[in-house]
């Protein structure tokens, strides 16, 4: 969530939420909501410091106007839709670039979902006006925004450019970006994900040539949660705001059943059979498993959950189909070989000066001293990981070596990508939701104090591959300047990354 506005959802009980998911899965509310209209009755306040002292909540359930504090909040609505972005498409998922510490307790990881049209009155505002989500030329523009913090979303489910989702959310104001155009609405954050990893062909993830779905469930709210319920029930009263902060549960009732479709491509051959496995990918213990049926030329999936309150749950699981006599990917093997920092990102300018000349960064008043704390995260085809163990000492001139190593299974002249996003962290001063003396996962505690702008960015990096076979040998790669807070007399960029991919053979 950015912060250029200063950025910073759970639901019913149980009953509410079995009632939700059979109500929102066609039906959605019968026109656009306007910010200018409804986003102050509903709960949000336009103050940015306000917000950021937990004065007033920077998430809001949308019609929460109509929704009695004594009562339930308003239900978890559905989503589906492909995620993708019109507008610096690369950067329709990715993790954030920074978050505002007192209001999280962890870094986000955000995507961009087109919705379908059943369900595109999530989107708030006027397209013709450009407001609300229709406001700007950025990523989200004309797009429902998709936050969870990081720590609370296991790698297996983070997605990748064009897929697929169906998920089950809180339906949010961003009460933290009124400009342009008012608020917009997102979905934030979400009990339950379903995702169609590369709809149609092989999943990059499955070894054996599978399509994937990747369902997932949480228990944890977030702290955005937290405080769109205490938004609810306080309704205004910021002491009492404050006051439920303190208090309010992070856990959120799963109770209900699910259900989702895994489409498939068609059948390869005349006597092929469609197999089907469920593989846990890190569950709790006694975690419902999900139930598979084939019908039609794919799979229905279903889950039933009975949660017990107040105990934490996760459901974790991958469900993968493939026909048999259908062509085996290729294996792709993305070795990431070395990172090259020509520039820290830190310190900032002597005295807090704006700017000084400095070959470190743009945001020259930060209070910052070296080395430059990195979080550096690598993306093949849709297979995320982070260097090292998350955090990157990095000091003007290093060279880490022995990055992570990713395995991709790809179709036969299938296009794929490699991503690149990293950050540099400077607000470890502030700790997190939890309290200066809590670390803001993945950046550490320090004593640094970053800009109203964020974070330093080192800027990401992309290379873009038309089959397998083009991407084979060694690569270097550099970032770009879209975003970055790498000042532009470093020509080369902050940073420069090495890689190789090889094909696997067997």
């Amino acid at each position: 969530m950015r912060r250029a506005g200063v950025v910073l959802v759970a639901a019913a009980l149980s009953a509410g939420l079995a009632a939700a998911l059979a109500a929102t899965a066609g039906r959605q509310p019968a026109t656009f909501p306007d910010p200018q209209v409804q986003a102050r009755p509903d709960g949000c306040g336009r103050d940015y410091l306000a917000q950021t002292r937990r004065d007033i909540p920077t998430w809001v359930y949308v019609n929460d106007r109509d929704a009695p504090a004594g009562g339930p909040a308003p239900p978890p609505q559905r989503l589906q839709g492909a995620i993708g972005s019109r507008y610096q498409a690369q950067l329709a998922v990715h993790p954030t670039e920074e978050d505002l510490p007192t209001i999280h307790r962890g870094y986000d990881f955000n995507f961009e979902v087109l919705p379908d049209k059943a369900y595109e009155n999530l989107l708030a505002g006027d397209a013709a006006l450009h407001t609300g989500n229709f406001a700007g030329v950025g990523p989200s523009t004309g797009r429902l925004h998709v936050e969870r913090e990081q720590r609370a979303l296991p790698f297996f489910a983070w997605p990748e450019l064009s897929d697929r989702v169906t998920m089950i959310g809180s339906w949010v104001w961003d009460c933290g970006h009124w400009t342009p155009g008012g608020e917009r609405t997102e979905i934030h954050s979400y009990r339950a994900l379903w995702l169609e990893r590369a709809p149609g062909r092989p999943s990059p993830l499955a070894t054996r040539g599978e399509s994937e779905g990747d369902l997932f469930l949480s228990s944890d709210k977030t702290y955005a949660g937290v405080e769109a319920d205490c938004a609810h029930r306080s309704k205004g009263d910021s002491p009492a705001f404050r006051s439920c902060l303190a208090t309010e549960p992070a856990w959120q009732d799963l109770s209900g059943r699910y259900r989702f479709r895994l489409r498939v491509p068609r059948r390869p051959a005349a006597g092929s059979r469609l197999v089907v496995r469920v593989l846990d990918a890190g569950s709790s213990v006694g975690a419902p498993r999900a139930t598979t049926i084939v019908r039609a030329g794919g799979v229905d999936v279903t889950l039933s959950v009975k949660a017990k309150r107040g105990v934490p749950l996760v459901v974790a699981q991958r469900v993968l189909a493939r026909w048999t006599k259908a062509p085996r990917p290729e294996h792709l093997r993305v070795s990431f070989l070395s990172l090259l920092v020509r520039r820290a990102m830190d310190p900032g300018c002597p005295g807090g000066r704006p700017s000084c000349g400095s070959l470190q960064t743009t945001h020259g008043e930060q209070v910052s001293a070296g080395p430059g704390e990195w979080n550096v995260y690598v993306n093949a085809a849709g297979v995320w990981k982070m260097w090292g163990r998350g955090l990157l000492r990095a000091r003007d001139g290093r060279i880490f070596r022995g990055g992570p190593t990713v395995d991709v299974q790809l179709a036969r002249g299938r296009p794929w990508r490699v991503f690149v996003f990293t950050r540099e962290c400077d607000f470890g001063s502030l700790g997190n939701a939890d309290g200066a003396q809590h670390a803001m996962t993945p950046c550490p505690r320090s004593s640094e104090f970053g800009t109203f702008d964020g974070d330093d960015v080192p800027g990401f990096a992309v290379a873009r591959f038309s089959s397998p076979a083009a991407a084979l040998g060694l690569h270097r790669l550099r970032p770009q300047r879209v975003g970055s807070t790498c000042p532009p007399a470093n020509r080369l960029g902050c940073y420069e990354l090495s890689y190789r991919v090889d094909r696997v053979r067997g």
